[in-house]
Protein backbone atom coordinates (compact mmCIF):
# COMPACT_ATOMS: atom_id res chain seq x y z
CA UNK A 1 0.00 0.00 0.00
CA UNK A 2 2.92 2.36 0.77
CA UNK A 3 4.82 1.76 -2.71
CA UNK A 4 1.37 2.52 -4.21
CA UNK A 5 0.40 5.49 -2.17
CA UNK A 6 4.47 6.95 -3.16
CA UNK A 7 4.30 5.66 -6.94
CA UNK A 8 0.76 8.11 -6.75
CA UNK A 9 2.52 10.76 -4.74
CA UNK A 10 5.19 11.20 -7.59
CA UNK A 11 2.94 11.04 -10.51
CA UNK A 12 1.98 14.12 -8.82
CA UNK A 13 4.56 15.84 -8.35
CA UNK A 14 5.58 15.29 -11.81
CA UNK A 15 2.70 16.43 -13.31
CA UNK A 16 2.57 19.61 -10.97
CA UNK A 17 5.92 20.58 -11.84
CA UNK A 18 5.61 19.74 -15.34
CA UNK A 19 2.71 21.84 -16.25
CA UNK A 20 2.02 24.12 -18.90
CA UNK A 21 0.80 27.49 -17.80
CA UNK A 22 -0.45 30.38 -20.48
CA UNK A 23 -1.05 34.20 -20.12
CA UNK A 24 -4.25 36.06 -20.98
CA UNK A 25 -2.74 36.46 -24.47
CA UNK A 26 -2.34 32.55 -24.84
CA UNK A 27 1.53 32.29 -24.49
CA UNK A 28 3.48 29.63 -23.08
CA UNK A 29 5.33 30.65 -19.63
CA UNK A 30 6.66 27.12 -19.22
CA UNK A 31 8.60 27.15 -15.72
CA UNK A 32 12.25 28.45 -15.56
CA UNK A 33 14.01 25.51 -14.14
CA UNK A 34 13.45 24.39 -17.86
CA UNK A 35 16.08 26.71 -19.51
CA UNK A 36 19.82 25.73 -18.92
CA UNK A 37 21.16 28.90 -20.03
CA UNK A 38 19.14 31.81 -17.42
CA UNK A 39 22.40 32.21 -14.63
CA UNK A 40 24.76 33.78 -16.61
CA UNK A 41 25.91 36.78 -14.74
CA UNK A 42 27.91 38.83 -17.47
CA UNK A 43 29.15 42.12 -16.56
CA UNK A 44 30.36 42.83 -20.33
CA UNK A 45 26.59 42.25 -21.72
CA UNK A 46 25.37 45.47 -22.64
CA UNK A 47 28.90 46.27 -24.28
CA UNK A 48 27.31 43.83 -26.18
CA UNK A 49 23.72 43.89 -26.67
CA UNK A 50 21.58 46.69 -26.68
CA UNK A 51 18.27 45.83 -24.50
CA UNK A 52 16.46 49.87 -25.82
CA UNK A 53 16.42 48.64 -29.49
CA UNK A 54 14.33 45.44 -31.16
CA UNK A 55 16.02 43.47 -33.60
CA UNK A 56 13.49 42.75 -36.60
CA UNK A 57 13.50 41.04 -40.14
CA UNK A 58 10.82 40.93 -42.63
CA UNK A 59 9.44 38.01 -44.78
CA UNK A 60 6.75 37.47 -47.30
CA UNK A 61 4.62 34.14 -47.26
CA UNK A 62 4.07 32.30 -50.31
CA UNK A 63 1.12 33.74 -52.36
CA UNK A 64 0.31 36.65 -49.65
CA UNK A 65 2.00 40.40 -51.10
CA UNK A 66 1.94 42.07 -47.15
CA UNK A 67 4.70 41.88 -45.55
CA UNK A 68 5.19 39.91 -42.14
CA UNK A 69 8.05 40.94 -39.22
CA UNK A 70 9.07 39.22 -36.38
CA UNK A 71 11.50 40.38 -33.82
CA UNK A 72 13.46 39.77 -30.66
CA UNK A 73 13.98 41.86 -27.85
CA UNK A 74 16.88 41.76 -24.97
CA UNK A 75 15.81 42.63 -21.54
CA UNK A 76 18.25 42.82 -18.69
CA UNK A 77 18.70 39.48 -16.44
CA UNK A 78 19.17 37.31 -19.12
CA UNK A 79 15.80 37.27 -20.75
CA UNK A 80 14.34 37.52 -24.37
CA UNK A 81 11.59 37.90 -26.15
CA UNK A 82 10.52 36.34 -29.55
CA UNK A 83 8.05 38.44 -31.28
CA UNK A 84 5.97 36.09 -34.06
CA UNK A 85 3.79 38.17 -36.80
CA UNK A 86 4.82 41.91 -34.83
CA UNK A 87 2.76 44.82 -35.84
CA UNK A 88 4.46 47.78 -35.08
CA UNK A 89 1.97 49.88 -35.10
CA UNK A 90 1.90 50.87 -31.52
CA UNK A 91 3.93 50.92 -28.29
CA UNK A 92 1.28 48.01 -26.94
CA UNK A 93 2.71 45.61 -29.59
CA UNK A 94 6.24 45.51 -27.78
CA UNK A 95 4.40 44.21 -24.81
CA UNK A 96 6.52 40.99 -23.77
CA UNK A 97 3.45 39.18 -23.00
CA UNK A 98 2.57 38.63 -26.53
CA UNK A 99 5.70 36.97 -27.17
CA UNK A 100 7.22 34.05 -26.61
CA UNK A 101 9.83 33.74 -23.57
CA UNK A 102 13.25 32.69 -23.58
CA UNK A 103 16.66 33.23 -21.81
CA UNK A 104 20.04 34.19 -23.12
CA UNK A 105 23.44 33.71 -22.53
CA UNK A 106 26.87 35.64 -23.31
CA UNK A 107 28.95 34.04 -20.63
CA UNK A 108 31.10 31.38 -22.92
CA UNK A 109 32.96 32.25 -26.24
CA UNK A 110 29.47 31.10 -28.26
CA UNK A 111 26.51 33.42 -27.50
CA UNK A 112 23.10 30.99 -27.25
CA UNK A 113 19.71 31.55 -26.73
CA UNK A 114 16.77 29.51 -25.93
CA UNK A 115 13.15 30.18 -26.56
CA UNK A 116 10.05 28.28 -25.26
CA UNK A 117 7.35 26.90 -27.93
CA UNK A 118 4.20 24.99 -27.07
CA UNK A 119 3.54 21.38 -29.27
CA UNK A 120 1.07 19.13 -28.89
CA UNK A 121 3.36 16.60 -27.17
CA UNK A 122 4.81 19.42 -24.59
CA UNK A 123 6.88 22.16 -24.72
CA UNK A 124 10.18 22.41 -27.20
CA UNK A 125 12.86 24.88 -26.39
CA UNK A 126 14.83 26.21 -29.89
CA UNK A 127 18.65 25.98 -29.43
CA UNK A 128 19.64 29.00 -31.21
CA UNK A 129 23.52 30.80 -31.12
CA UNK A 130 23.22 34.69 -32.00
CA UNK A 131 25.80 37.32 -32.67
CA UNK A 132 25.61 40.86 -33.51
CA UNK A 133 27.79 42.52 -35.78
CA UNK A 134 27.72 46.24 -36.21
CA UNK A 135 23.18 46.75 -36.45
CA UNK A 136 22.53 42.93 -37.56
CA UNK A 137 21.73 40.38 -35.24
CA UNK A 138 22.68 36.88 -36.74
CA UNK A 139 20.77 33.95 -35.28
CA UNK A 140 21.77 30.74 -36.21
CA UNK A 141 19.13 27.86 -35.21
CA UNK A 142 20.41 24.88 -34.81
CA UNK A 143 19.35 21.41 -36.04
CA UNK A 144 17.06 19.56 -33.95
CA UNK A 145 14.28 17.01 -34.55
CA UNK A 146 11.90 20.04 -34.65
CA UNK A 147 14.15 22.60 -36.48
CA UNK A 148 16.27 22.59 -39.76
CA UNK A 149 19.39 24.71 -39.30
CA UNK A 150 18.53 28.19 -40.70
CA UNK A 151 20.56 31.28 -40.50
CA UNK A 152 18.19 34.74 -40.18
CA UNK A 153 19.14 38.11 -39.62
CA UNK A 154 17.51 40.81 -38.02
CA UNK A 155 17.75 44.21 -38.25
CA UNK A 156 18.11 46.81 -35.50
CA UNK A 157 15.42 49.54 -34.39
CA UNK A 158 15.67 51.55 -31.86
CA UNK A 159 13.20 52.20 -29.66
CA UNK A 160 11.24 55.36 -28.14
CA UNK A 161 11.08 56.06 -24.22
CA UNK A 162 7.31 55.59 -24.90
CA UNK A 163 8.36 52.00 -26.33
CA UNK A 164 10.51 51.34 -23.43
CA UNK A 165 7.62 50.62 -20.60
CA UNK A 166 7.14 46.86 -20.61
CA UNK A 167 8.81 44.49 -18.51
CA UNK A 168 8.90 40.44 -19.23
CA UNK A 169 6.64 38.43 -17.02
CA UNK A 170 8.76 35.87 -16.88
Amino acid sequence: MTFLRNIILLFIIICLTSCISKNEYGIVRPNKIRFSNKKCSDTNVYDKIDTSAIYVTEYKRPGEEDSHYNAYKFYSDNKIAFFINIKMDSANALNPKKAQMGFYATCSETNTIQIASHFVDGIYKSKQEFEIINDTLIIKTLKSPLAPFSIGKYYKQKLTTNELIYKPDW
